[in-house]
């Protein structure tokens, strides 16, 4: 049975299950990865939501428990510089760790580069570079995943479907957010084509032989739109994946990178001005400006809605198993 909750009350559930999951962690970390999870749901973006995070959790069942799980260590090789190795973590909780620190440090040093490696699902990175932004930041963040997508005229997967997002904060009006995939699907669309045996979009995948095809079952790699869009995958790639040591991790873990920046260092006068400014000249020249992420309140203020759950997910979140008793 489907239904649904308040986003406040979402949240709670979302955090009782993280600290759980990671129980060392910060609880401020921790508020922050479960705020993230009930705002995607809020966006209508469930496939990054509380869904998410169940499939994220039964990803570590196999690994140590919770009370083994050590907290994810932040290596710093300089003060603008750091590492963290989510390994055995809830990968949007390592996000979460990696956006405190670059915040951190790009106060302390004008700028920031955090790498992660070892991580599960990451969720909306448009979030998280979003709340950076709000502390007056410019930032950059890209993960790379396992490879499903050919290169373009290629026929074999190399890179993963690859997500960047940069934001830009602006006067007055929520932050300036572009947040897309290089690729032309998620994974999580491609798992509802399988779980449903409907068609894939024509053009979109080939098979092992490299023929087109749009049984999802017989997917061997996503095609890329375009050059562009995979050359951006490359770069993802490059940044998120080789420089963070996430590239090729044999248990389809991924990499991903947060760039921050005081631009206040950098020459721009006042960043968030010059943003609005190109914002406008961007719609008077017929663009479509992203605007998703300005419908949620600033991070300092309270969820406020609902969220829609199907009944699987509202007897997780309350901690009742498949058979209706409690974990």
């Amino acid at each position: 049975m489907s239904g649904s909750l308040d986003a406040g009350a979402a949240q709670a559930l979302v955090l009782d299950r993280l600290r759980g999951a990671a129980p060392d962690a910060p609880l401020a970390e921790l508020e922050l990865a479960s705020r993230w999870l009930v705002e995607a749901e809020l966006l209508g973006l469930p496939d990054f939501g509380i869904g998410m995070l169940r499939r994220d959790l039964d990803r570590l069942t196999a690994g140590p428990s919770a009370a083994e799980r050590a907290e994810p260590p932040v290596t710093a090789s300089a003060p603008a510089t750091a590492s963290i190795d989510a390994t055995g973590r809830p990968g949007i909780v390592a996000l979460a760790r990696a956006t405190e620190s670059a915040a951190q440090r790009a106060a302390a040093n004008g700028s920031a580069v955090v790498g992660i490696r070892g991580a599960g699902a990451l969720g909306v990175l448009g979030l998280a570079a979003r709340g950076l932004a709000e502390q007056g930041l410019v930032a950059v963040i890209a993960a790379q995943a396992p490879p499903i997508v050919a290169p373009w005229g290629g026929t074999q997967p190399v890179v993963g479907t690859n997500p960047i997002a940069i934001a830009v904060p602006r006067p007055d009006t929520p932050p300036l957010v572009v947040d897309y995939a290089t690729a032309p699907a998620t994974m999580a669309a491609l798992r509802r084509h399988r779980a449903d045996g409907s068609a894939l979009p024509a053009g979109l995948a080939i098979d092992a032989e490299g023929a087109e095809t749009t049984d999802a079952s017989r997917l061997a790699a996503l095609v890329p739109t375009s050059l562009l869009g995979s050359l951006t995958g490359l770069v993802v790639e490059l940044l998120a994946g080789v420089v963070t040591g996430g590239r090729g991790a044999a248990d389809g873990t991924r990499g991903a990178i947060l760039i921050a920046v005081d631009a206040g260092g950098t020459g721009a006068a006042d960043v968030a001005a010059g943003a609005a400014r190109f914002a406008d000249e961007w719609r008077a020249a017929g663009g479509h400006l992203p605007a998703r992420f300005d419908a949620l309140p600033p991070r300092t203020t309270a969820l406020a809605g609902r969220i829609a759950l199907d009944g699987t997910t509202t007897a997780w979140l309350d901690g009742i198993d498949s058979t209706g008793g409690a974990r």
